[in-house]
């Protein structure tokens, strides 16, 4: 009996079906690696504006809702199998690495946001440091990630204002949920949002920061435009805006507060040593313990102490070590004048480093940096020094460094050169860039979110203004210093507070034992620990396993080592987890000996 080809075809579709049935249909793999990062940013708006995406700006963290989880799992179920099904050896070395790297995320990813830890990080949905409430409110000023600059990007924020509403009135319902499981924020880290919550309060809707794009709007907008933006913008802020975030604040102010706890640290909750643990894994991307780390910290402290000592003796300050520190925490010289000095100095410093770039780079990115002062209003309530802006993937936006200049650590003269190094060039701005510049990288390569690797690079990078004369000045080599010891010091006061039971008393007086940081500096320190756990601890230890791969690349190659082919190598294959970017120093070493 004659059987058509079209016949068998279907029917040897059929028995595969059968057989294979979770196998699925093999694409090109830059099909696949395209189609994961779209629905990664498709999933997570946020990330997805940080890197210029105008598509997402009308919306905003969807994480808390069931639907989000529901859709993340079946997400990355479909790709776990599409990339377990793949015949690695039909491809070629650079996509195995690609695809190690993919399968291991999503591996991780799906455990856990499949897991109890997940649900109890939800219920945590907030705090004083990193919280969506300050994100939204930083974006909406225009001196975040969100450029307003066409008529689009201003129609967009208008429905992000109502994708931001939705979220807090999730955060309430998760936070209500945390209350019911005995899963709740420390009471510091509530007090501590109240005041940024309230700074949006009580105020006509053109003297708050969300009108800034208004006071702005591009001449290129029309009159006609320009006035329904207006009349838009007055009723969003008055009723969409400021109701939200007076609900969040009374909410947390009336019922939340008298639930919070007094502890601080995560091992007081239920399975809260084991959300982390699993923190530290995502952060540092070892199966480092908090022994083992905390450890790693007390000894690194004491090593840099003691450099501190020959600063002291350069400077001519005759008394202990203790004494100094008090010395520096106190002078005024040490200090700038007035916040308009910082800006500046920044770009001066920035200006200097430039030209000794080539040196230790083979490839200098092109993308433009530049550093603006954060508008009055955000820097009120924001907490820290600043905060770096990646630049948009399609080169639409710059990257920007957002300083605040009146935070202390940004008042301190003898950190400008550190700080320079650490969030410009060749620190996070020179990585960011030189990831998105390699166009035949996967986009999930180029723009990935390890935070050891990126906070590791800016460490590291801080060192190299050594090798190049940035630190001629003493006090300027003091401020190297003195930022090495605050990475040292928070591996033991961050696994001192989540693990062992410290209060931010402890962690205090250790800061101010080991560093020239005033006691606001060191309480702003600590709290920034309690509200954001395990994130501090990736500096340290990122920064240590570039330098011991350094370190490892120069004794094998002996002569033939060059540092620039080394930082292009580390860089080049873009943001990737601290044992990937070992396999990939060791690939250096091996093709640097077969070439001669």
């Amino acid at each position: 009996m004659f059987c058509s080809v079209a016949v068998v075809t279907r029917a040897l579709l059929f028995l595969a079906a059968l057989v294979l049935p979770q196998m699925a249909i093999a694409r090109p793999l830059p099909e696949l690696y395209t189609a994961y990062w779209q629905d990664t940013l498709r999933l997570n708006p946020g990330q997805a504006i940080q890197l210029g995406e105008r598509s997402a700006m009308n919306r905003f963290d969807e994480s808390l809702q069931d639907r989000w989880r529901e859709d993340q799992l079946s997400t990355l179920t479909r790709y776990r199998d599409e990339v377990r099904a793949i015949n690695r050896r039909t491809v070629d070395a650079d996509d195995q690495r690609s695809l190690v790297i993919l399968e291991r995320a999503i591996d991780a990813d799906l455990a856990y946001y499949d897991s109890a830890l997940f649900e109890m990080a939800r219920r945590l949905p907030t705090d004083h440091f990193q919280g969506p409430h300050l994100v939204y409110a930083q974006d909406a000023a225009g001196s975040g990630a969100v450029p307003f600059k066409t008529l689009e990007d201003y129609d967009l924020a208008l429905g992000r204002a109502d994708a931001f509403s939705q979220w807090v009135d999730d955060a309430i319902g998760r936070l209500k949920e945390g209350v019911n499981t005995g899963v709740v924020l420390p009471r510091m880290v509530v007090e501590r949002m109240l005041p940024q919550l309230a700074v949006h309060l009580n105020r006509e809707p053109e003297r708050t920061e969300f009108w800034h794009p208004i006071a702005a709007l591009p001449t290129a907008i029309s009159d006609a435009d320009r006035a329904r933006l207006e009349r838009a913008y007055r009723k969003k802020i008055r009723t969409v805006i400021q109701p939200a975030y007076q609900r969040l604040y009374d909410y947390l102010a009336t019922d939340y507060l008298p639930k919070a706890r007094e502890s601080v640290g995560l091992s007081a909750l239920p399975e809260g040593l084991a959300l982390y643990r699993h923190l530290i894994r995502f952060h540092t991307t070892t199966d480092l313990t908090p022994e083992e780390i905390h450890a790693l910290g007390r000894t690194e402290v004491e090593r840099i102490l003691a450099a501190m000592d020959g600063v002291q003796s350069r400077v001519g300050y005759d008394g202990t070590r203790a004494h100094f520190l008090a010395h520096v925490r106190s002078d005024p010289t040490l200090r700038f004048a007035s916040p308009a000095e910082v800006i500046p100095a920044y770009r001066a410093a920035a200006d200097r480093i430039v030209a000794h770039l080539p040196s230790l780079f083979g490839h200098v990115p092109a993308i433009p940096y530049e550093i603006r002062p954060l508008p009055p209003e955000s820097a009120a309530t924001f907490q820290g020094n600043g905060d770096y802006a990646a630049p948009a993937a399609d080169g639409s936006r710059p990257g920007i460094l957002w300083m605040n200049t009146t935070a202390a650590g940004v008042q301190d003269r003898y950190n400008v050169m550190t700080i320079s190094l650490h969030e410009g060039r060749p620190g996070h701005h020179f990585q960011a860039a030189v990831a998105l510049e390699q166009r035949d990288l996967p986009a999930f390569r180029r723009s990935g979110n390890y935070t050891a690797f990126i906070e590791g690079w800016g460490l590291y990078a801080e060192s190299l203004g050594l090798e190049v004369g940035l630190f001629d000045d003493p006090w300027q080599y003091y401020g190297h210093l003195n930022y090495a010891l605050l990475r040292a010091n928070r591996l033991v006061i961050d696994t001192g507070l989540h693990a062992f039971g410290w209060s931010v008393a402890d962690g205090v007086r250790w800061m101010m034992d080991h560093s020239s940081m005033t006691e606001d500096q060191a309480r702003d320190e600590v709290e920034r620990y309690v509200a954001y756990p395990g994130q501090a601890l990736a500096y340290k230890v990122g920064e240590l396993k570039i330098r011991a791969l350094r370190e490892e690349a120069q004794r094998a190659l002996g002569p033939r080592f060059d540092v620039r082919r080394f930082h292009d190598r580390v860089l080049g294959g873009g943001p990737v987890p601290l044992t990937d970017l070992e396999a990939e120093v060791r690939r250096l070493i091996d093709e640097e000996r077969a070439n001669p």
